[in-house]
């Protein structure tokens, strides 16, 4: 193998330093040295190559040639080594950030996320949430749970949860002096809103050939969460993210008074930095998010959803 022939490291450090900062003084506040030490450790490495590094001038520091030609080999060293660093440090005492919108964390992440620390009891997980495409802050965040349409086109996305849509609503709206259905009746109920997803309702009449319904009144909530609350007590009735509240369906706080869901032709992704896929905690998370995923799917009945802008011609009973 043949051995490398290193210069003296503490020199180049205060080198690389100097030359990006243009002073002495600079790259010592950097360093947490005197200028004299910045400024021996430049002449030590300039004794090792024999030749000027800087021409130093009255207030002024100036890279010579051969200064110019080593400083970008000097620059991605240090920058390499503290990559490396930072992901040794990162896998050994950081959490894996996730930032999720909050009903996608409220209603479908955190109730399967003991499954995940049963798994991995090494993996420390912190959850956050963002409405704004802007809050997804990809810097902080290994993985992100949003909208295709909402991420950054440098990151990496993979569709985790298709956008199906269906109306929903308390088991006592079934019965009463309106109940549902038929899907007439509807125009004597509210229709609850979520004020992000203001197109739902319009969505899924249109799907079913409901156009020209309209509902007793409208109420609109700041979140999903609040809408999909609001009518498993019986206020009104929502139009929810399927996959989102399965487990309100299956424990009876929420019925789908029609059986027709839409899907849109975009979902939630996990979406993150391309970087943070090589890290084995990250892919792991991930790896259980699609498991999970591909569960929440499977036990769904999809046969009678349709794609949201073909026609369909539908029946209520």
């Amino acid at each position: 193998m043949r051995r490398r022939r290193l210069p003296p490291l503490n020199p180049v450090r205060s080198f690389e330093a100097a030359a990006r900062h243009g002073s002495f003084t600079k790259a010592a506040e950097e360093l947490h040295v005197t200028p004299v030490a910045i400024s021996r450790q430049v002449a030590v490495l300039e004794g090792y190559f024999g030749i000027p590094l800087f021409d130093r001038l009255h207030q002024t520091l100036r890279l010579t040639q051969a200064g110019r030609d080593f400083l970008p080999c000097a620059t991605a060293a240090f920058d390499l080594l503290s990559e490396g660093a930072r992901k040794l440090q990162t896998r050994s005492s950081e959490p894996v950030v996730i930032c999720a919108y909050p009903s996608v964390a409220i209603h479908w992440l955190i109730p399967r996320l003991s499954r995940f620390h049963d798994s991995h009891p090494d993996i420390e997980i912190r959850m956050t949430t963002a409405v704004a495409p802007k809050e997804f802050d990809y810097d902080e965040v290994d993985i992100g749970l949003q909208y295709l349409h909402d991420a950054r086109q440098d990151l990496i996305t993979q569709l985790l949860l298709p956008d199906i849509i269906q109306p929903a609503c308390s088991p006592k709206l079934l019965g009463g002096p309106h109940p549902l259905p038929p899907a007439a009746n509807l125009s004597h109920h509210i229709f609850l809103h979520s004020q992000h997803r203001q197109q739902d309702w319009q969505e899924w009449l249109q799907a079913a050939g409901l156009d020209d319904i309209k509902p007793a009144r409208e109420l609109t909530f700041t979140g999903s969460s609040l809408a999909y609350q609001a009518a498993a007590e019986g206020m009104g009735v929502a139009v929810v993210q399927r996959l989102l509240v399965d487990e309100e369906f299956r424990s009876g706080r929420l019925v789908a008074p029609f059986n027709l869901a839409a899907q849109r032709t975009k979902g939630i992704c996990m979406v993150s930095r391309p970087e943070r896929l090589d890290d084995p905690r990250v892919a792991a998370f991930r790896t259980w998010l699609e498991a999970e995923a591909d569960v929440a799917i499977a036990r769904l009945d999809l046969s009678n959803t349709i794609n949201l802008g073909e026609e369909a011609v539908l029946e209520f009973s």
